[in-house]
């Protein structure tokens, strides 16, 4: 039992060496991004999405309900994206 230990340990070890170089060149790609950036793509993209949704036809954004009810999905979908875009400018 101790000698599976010992070759799963050494197997574990000799993988995460092969991937460690690896490792670090993104971590430094990562590491070379300003915070600011990476806030402004994550705000942007969900600009574009809320954009894409208010673009969508009524179709789209409606679901009838066999009882013959219509919810209009919109308002739930841009008051959810916009909460995150708030979250995001205020952290």
């Amino acid at each position: 039992m101790n000698n599976v230990l010992l070759t799963s340990t050494a197997l574990a070890d000799t993988i995460a060496n092969l991937f460690r170089g690896v490792g670090d060149i993104m971590r430094g790609w990562m590491l070379a991004i300003p915070m600011s950036v990476a806030k402004g793509v994550f705000i942007v993209y969900f600009l574009i999405l809320i954009y894409w949704v208010i673009k969508l036809p009524e179709n789209e954004v409606t679901l009838a309900l066999d009882n013959g009810k219509v919810i209009h999905l919109r308002p739930f979908a841009l008051f959810s994206l916009g909460t995150i875009v708030v979250i995001y400018l205020v952290f």
